[in-house]
């Protein structure tokens, strides 16, 4: 595959089980660049959940992967961020992180139509290491409606390619489509 050839900071959106940890796999590995996981960083701060409040905790996850991306970055790294990027104030993070370092934007958002699909794939992967994502469909709209709607939010002028993970087509495709939309945008000349 080609490589970029600008700095680009590729940021997953999209609820739990939606397909995001698979397809960006798949494009990090297509452009060898580093997938910096929420859920990596989260895993191993759940021993301190006995002390600290969740929401301290995701947050914090947010600032470890901002930080180690902000260094991928000067290093002249594109990246892969890999979190639900469940409010708008994460965006506004990247965003003001991608205009420091001159570095371009992208949001790719997995947005599973076939709910039943969408509802085995979720049950059939379980929980994860860390026991801090959902098992159930109960737990997954349990969690959606905590997040009471902040999820849907505009991203402004920030390019977003928005993919059905369920849809009848091999993971290669739904990754070229990824793939071309990051290589359009990535050669778009940056606004200053």
């Amino acid at each position: 595959m080609a490589k970029l050839e600008s700095k680009v900071i590729i940021a997953m959106k999209g609820h739990p089980g939606s397909g995001k940890s698979t397809l960006a796999e798949s494009i990090a590995s297509s452009l060898r660049i580093p997938v910096l996981d929420k859920d990596d960083v989260k895993d191993c701060t759940q021993p301190l959940l006995q002390t600290s409040p969740a929401s301290l905790l995701n947050d914090l996850s947010y600032d470890v992967i901002c930080q180690i991306a902000s260094t991928q970055l000067r290093l002249g790294l594109s990246v892969l961020l890999d979190s639900p990027l469940s409010r708008r104030a994460y965006l506004d993070r990247l965003h003001r992180l991608a205009a420091s370092l001159s570095a371009r934007l992208l949001v790719i958002e997995c947005r599973p139509a076939d709910q039943r699909e969408w509802r085995r794939r979720l049950e059939t992967r379980g929980g994860g290491a860390g026991g801090h994502k959902p098992k159930t469909w109960e737990e997954l709209e349990k969690l959606l409606e905590e997040y009471g709607g902040c999820t849907e939010y505009d991203v402004g002028d920030v390019a977003r390619l928005v993919v059905d993970t369920t849809a009848n087509v091999p993971l290669e495709d739904i990754c070229s489509t990824a793939l071309e939309f990051i290589f359009t945008h990535a050669a778009t000349p940056i606004e200053i």
